[in-house]
């Protein structure tokens, strides 16, 4: 919009003065502003002195949110301090140490090479962890254990003094530290996914709330017992009251993990541990108390910062053609008493009108393809705009109007 300069062009006050001059240099009012995408920064989104403060002063019925994927990534990070408090192992700092101690040594890469082959296994690129994106971990995860063996061989054979092979050493030498690895690899892909989807191009603001849910669900379904989700709104459950969570045998933390830890297992690979004797009863009942603390600090986190009870996303959903048979009109009043200014409807006769449209979206009989997830509900409503009344020959304008506005704050959001 307009660069800042100056001691204080971070401020709050600053930026938001630009802001400001910037629209009324195009003679555009607050109140014709539908959302406000920001990062999650407190000089944005602070309660106080913040820019999104000095904006709802101006427009108290604008729509204000942070980075999405942002508060995916802080719920994953804040989810593995729960692990670290309990044992003392976070993900983030060897994978960020095996990336950095094989970075750009040639002699590194190729002995690790060999044990590569010792080990049957082909010689795979170590990636590096780059804590401020997003899904990188999950990859590194994945890629250290895909060569954990060579690795773990690699820092037993070697005798070096540096600070980060004493820290490798110690970790590889752990059987411990592939079962947490295990547990991360399980685990991690709930977060991506749903990154995945905040992050997608298409307008997606009306599948949000159920797609909140779902992810906080998911979560809880790893260490709740059944009952306690059954017939409950999410606010209600009681997922931190130890009676409501699965014994530590039952949590779910991936095949994988379990048959390692589990020595009634079927598949040696996985009963190995226990049954060598390379840990003890102790160490997997802390690692049962981690998985809980990770889970329970990601639903706390989640549920504090993402925007589960905000109504705008739980109207939006008749947006979906999927989902408009069950909405209902009020979903479409919602955004006119919203923001009356941009959707002008108010009398008796035009909110008659925008009814008998919304029963006639309900109705109609839209084609969908064979997998719905391709549908392009903006080129569906940007069709709408063309369809007319058969025998008034009066177009949808009220309606699409609201839809168009609705589609304009969905890629407002996701950007």
């Amino acid at each position: 919009m307009c660069p800042t300069s100056g001691p204080s062009c971070g401020t709050a006050e600053v930026i938001y003065q630009k802001m400001d001059e910037a629209l009324q240099k195009n003679a555009i009012p607050w109140r014709n502003c539908v959302s406000l995408s920001v990062d999650n920064a407190p000089v944005n989104t602070g309660a106080r002195n913040s820019i999104a403060s000095r904006i709802l002063k101006e427009h108290g019925s604008i729509y204000i949110h942070g980075c999405p994927c942002h508060v995916i990534h802080n719920t994953a990070k804040q989810a593995g301090l729960g692990v670290l408090e309990v044992c003392g192992f976070d993900p983030e700092d060897l994978t960020v140490d095996v990336g950095y101690w094989f970075k750009g040594s040639t002699n590194r890469k190729g002995y690790l090479t060999e044990f590569c082959k010792l080990h049957g296994s082909e010689y795979l690129e170590i990636l590096m962890h780059v804590s401020i994106r997003w899904l990188s971990l999950e990859r590194c995860l994945t890629r250290t254990l895909q060569q954990y063996e060579p690795l773990a061989s690699y820092f037993k054979s070697s005798d070096e003094k540096q600070p980060r092979f004493r820290r490798l050493l110690e970790a590889f030498s752990n059987p411990m530290t592939e079962v947490y690895l295990l547990f991360y690899q399980a685990t991690l892909p709930v977060f991506s996914t749903f990154n995945l989807l905040l992050q997608r191009e298409k307008s997606s603001i009306f599948l949000l709330h159920d797609e909140i849910r779902s992810f906080i669900r998911k979560l809880l379904s790893k260490f709740l017992k059944p009952a306690a989700l059954q017939h409950q709104e999410l606010h209600e459950i009681l997922y931190k009251d130890p009676s409501n969570q699965l014994p530590g045998e039952k949590l779910v933390i991936g095949f994988t993990t379990r048959g390692t830890l589990n020595s009634s297992s079927k598949t040696p690979l996985l009963n190995r541990l226990l049954d060598a004797g390379d840990i003890t009863p102790q160490q997997v009942q802390r690692f049962q108390q981690a998985a809980v603390a990770f889970l329970v600090r990601a639903v706390e986190y989640a549920m504090k910062k993402l925007p589960m009870r905000e109504p705008l996303i739980k109207h939006a959903m008749f947006l979906d053609v999927q989902q408009r048979v069950e909405c209902g009109v009020e979903d479409a009043l919602y955004f006119v008493d919203r923001f009356p200014k941009l959707l002008p409807y108010n009398g008796p006769d035009e909110r008659d009108k925008l009814s008998e449209e919304f029963l006639d979206y309900q109705s109609m009989d839209i084609a969908m393809p064979e997998d719905p997830a391709t549908f392009d509900i903006e080129n569906f409503w940007g069709n709408m705009a063309s369809m007319k009344n058969k025998v008034t020959g009066m177009s949808w304008c009220w309606y699409f109007r609201i839809q168009m506005l609705m589609l304009n704050e969905c890629s407002l959001w996701w950007d």
